[in-house]
Formats: structure tokens, sequence, C-alpha cells
């Protein structure tokens, strides 16, 4: 209820009243004035607040101003009720400026992002596979929906962003996923990987005490055995591409004669593409290459060594993975050396070596159309052939058939010194070869034995021939 007025304000000695203290009325926040303006014209009152220092959002240098309007009034009372409708619009105002300041931050990821990109140009342009890593990593950053200059939250100082901010990132990633049945904790280990390198750069920069963020727990599915071919799909995909072919893929022929064979760069599924993807899926067969290898691979990291039997053909890997060491890589598969001669042969020794027809960029031969070529083809024969697996095979799968099937058929690759050299000369390591083809080897090996021994104590308990299995069979039978 409103107060009586002061002696003072009535006398006019007294310039201000306290909306709360002296004229009764209740504002969202203390210190709400009533005051007399010289200034006015016409002698209507005017309200003012001055916010705690803390809480003002303002910049300020020496003295802070409050903030102030006219009541339209002269009367206290209605300037009071004024002053409280006023205060309580100004709050809601600086709330919503506060979260626009909050979100247009000058210590940003967005800040922060420059330079970090910057540097990865400079540090990573001319190396290995660069065009594809820079692509990848500004996919992070911009990605359509899911990259993190997206996020409202990457706009805040990077000091506010919070457990909630990245689980709530989790959950639009893991969105994603969910028509294809994919968990997606590949991509939030990625995104995870930039946003670490992102607070580092900000730790180095402006907030060398920033702690270490704390991220939702990231979740994957049992992790599928590789799809590989079997032995008879293998040999049936041979045969597939050599009847394409037309049987050039096996003969013996000259450079002159490789140019020779029908080709058109209209239609992939000409016979000269596949005496390449014939080699291709050859050299992957006997050296163990990786699929981003195969548009890299030139002709002059193959040769043959060696007379009589202990001649044998080998790669030289001239770009790897990484900071892996450049070496000598050699098939354990003698009729390596009888192919690897009629590859040469017909190709040369210099030179791109599948499909040298397609431009390869600088520095990045992988963004060629070299694998998708061969994934292309690969598909087709597989659908031909109706071979049915999981999924859609990729040069990655025939990687895989050329690891599985080696191990199957020498077991003496599972000793761990034979295995730990078999791994290194196929360039990856032991703990992905164990995880990823050992295990499978071992499940099926396991069930194979299984069927053998339930087979013996079957034909134990009722012999085929016996009377007691006649008489159960006619039983049985309807």
């Amino acid at each position: 209820m409103p107060k009586k007025l002061p002696e003072n304000w009535i006398n006019g000695t007294q310039k201000t009243l306290d909306v709360y203290l002296e004229l009764g009325f209740k504002p969202d926040r203390v210190g709400l004035k009533v005051y007399k303006n010289k200034a006015s014209k016409t002698g209507n009152l005017y309200c003012r607040w001055l916010p705690p220092k803390e809480e003002d959002i303002r910049e300020h240098k020496k003295k802070r101003l409050s903030y102030y309007s006219t009541t339209h009034t002269k009367d206290p009372y209605e300037a009071g009720r004024f002053a409280v409708s006023w205060l309580k619009d100004l709050i809601q105002q600086i709330e919503q400026e506060k979260q626009t300041q909050k979100y247009n931050s000058k210590t940003s990821l967005h800040h922060y992002w420059q330079p970090f990109w910057e540097r990865q140009n400079k540090d990573i342009s001319g190396k290995r596979g660069s065009n594809k890593i820079l692509k990848d990593l500004r996919l992070k950053w911009e990605g359509e929906g899911y990259g993190i200059s997206h996020q409202k939250w990457s706009k805040k100082s990077v000091e506010d962003i919070n457990f909630k901010d990245l689980e709530d990132y989790w959950s639009l990633i893991g969105d994603r996923g969910k028509d294809k049945g994919r968990d997606m904790a590949e991509t939030k280990r990625q995104q995870k990987t930039l946003l670490n390198k992102l607070f580092d750069e900000a730790r180095r920069t402006d907030f060398p005490q920033l702690p270490d963020f704390k991220y939702p727990k990231i979740t994957t599915k049992s992790k599928e055995s590789p799809e590989c071919f079997t032995q008879t799909e293998w040999k049936r995909l041979q045969e597939f591409v050599i009847e394409k072919s037309k049987g050039a893929c096996t003969k013996n022929l000259s450079p002159e004669q490789y140019q020779k064979l029908d080709w058109t760069k209209r239609y992939r599924k000409n016979q000269r593409n596949w005496v390449d993807f014939y080699d291709a899926m050859m050299i992957q067969w006997f050296f163990y290459i990786r699929a981003e290898d195969i548009p890299r691979m030139r002709l002059e990291w193959f040769r043959t060594e060696g007379e009589g039997k202990d001649a044998q053909a080998i790669l030289y890997m001239g770009e790897v993975k990484g900071h892996r060491a450049k070496d000598d890589s050699y098939s354990y598969r003698k009729s390596s050396l009888q192919f690897v001669r009629k590859f040469l042969k017909r190709r040369g020794n210099k030179g791109w070596a599948f499909f040298d027809f397609y431009n390869r960029p600088a520095n990045n031969p992988g963004d060629s159309q070299v694998l998708e070529t061969c994934n292309h083809l690969l598909q087709y024969a597989v659908e031909e052939l109706g071979i049915k697996k999981r999924e859609n095979m990729i040069w990655t799968n025939l990687r895989h058939t050329a690891f599985y099937l080696t191990v199957r058929e020498n077991p003496d690759l599972r000793d761990p010194i034979e295995l730990s050299t078999f791994a290194v000369n196929g360039f990856t390591d032991v703990e992905m070869f164990q995880n990823t083809y050992l295990k499978k080897i071992d499940q099926e090996e396991s069930a194979r034995k299984s069927r053998q021994k339930l087979a013996r104590r079957r034909n134990v308990l009722f012999p085929t021939s016996s009377p007691e299995a006649e008489e159960l069979i006619k039983k049985l039978k309807p």
C-alpha cells in the first residue's frame, strides 16, 4: 500500500524518492528511485536504477551511470507505479542482452578456430593426403547440421560451455544415425578430438587454467566381424573379372597390346578397365595394401629380385600412413612372382599403377576417381555373381579377405613372432590383426569342431545302418 510522502519531498528540499522505502511499492530489485529532473521542461518525474557492479553487463571505463526513464507524470505515486513496470521490462531486456552477449563471446570456439585452422593448413598442406585431411577437418567444423560451428553454444565463451551443452550435442549427432541403425560413436569421438584441440588453443592464449572438459560417455554397439569373401567366392570373383576382360588380364601383353584393348571413358565396364581392376585386385591380394593406397600406387614401387627358387616379387611403399617407416613388403604367396612379371610387362615401370587416365590432384591422388571406380566394378561383380553379404562390399573388404584367407591357409602365422612380422609386412599392427581376424577365425573353428563332435556322437547313438535307426526313422515319418 502506498506510504505517506515524506515532508521534505513535499516542501521541495528532497529531490529523490525510494520506490520501496518511501512510496511503498515492491519492485523486482532494490534501489529503484523516482526523482526530479532539473532538465525536464515538463516537470515530469524520472525514475532510475543502478544494477550491482557484478551484474552490470555494460562496458564502463570510470563512473557507472544508472539506467533511467521519464515516468510521463508529475504525480509521485503514478511515477512509482510506472517505475516498477519500467524496471520489470528493463530487467527482461538486460537478460536478453546477456544471452546475446553470452552467445556472441569474443572468447568463443569461433575465436579459436581461425588460428587453429590457419596453423593446420600451414603444417599439413603438401603432405600425403593433405587435401582429404583438411576437407574432413573443415567438415567437422562446418558440416551441415552437425558441425561444431552451427551449435549455439559454440558462440559462448569457452569457460561457459558446460556438460549439458555437450550432452545435447551428443544427442544431436546420435539422432543423425538412428534411421540407419548407426550409433555414431566414431563421429562423436572425432568431434571430441577437434573440441579438445580448440580448448587447448584457448588454454594456450587466454585461459591457461581452463579445466579439462567432461564429456558424456560415448557408447558403441558391439563391433561386427569384418565381412570377407570365402575361398570359393574369391575364386568366382577372379573368374568373373577374367571373363569380363576377355582373358586379357592373364595374358603376357606388351604395353602396345595393353593400350589397344577396348576402352572408352564414357563407359567404365570396358575391357581395359577390367584388366586394371584385376591388377588392383591381385596387388591387394598379394600385398594387403589399404584401400586409400590404391589411387597412389606407382609402377616404380614394384620389382622382382632373385633367381630360381629365390626369386620373389617386392613392393616398396613410396608413401606410408602416419609415421610408419617406408620399407619393402614381401608377398607370402608364390604366385605373386608370375603375376607381377605380367603386370609390369604390360604396364611398364613408371607411372600410376591403375587407371592412369584419371587425373590425380596434386599431393592428394586419393581424391581422384580411382577408388570410386574400383568400388563400382567390385559391387557390380558381386551383384552379378549373386554373392549375398550383410552390406555392400567395398575395397576394404578385399583387404580383409586377403588377410583372413592367408591366415586360414597358413596356421603357422598364428605364432606370435610370425604374426608380428606378417602384420608389419601387411601395413598393420598385431593388436588390430588379432582383434579383427584371429577372433573371427577362432569362432569359426570352434563352431566347426563342435559340429563335427556332435555329428560323431549322433552317429554313435544312432548309426544309420542299425535296425534301431531305421525303426526310429519310420516312427518319425508322417
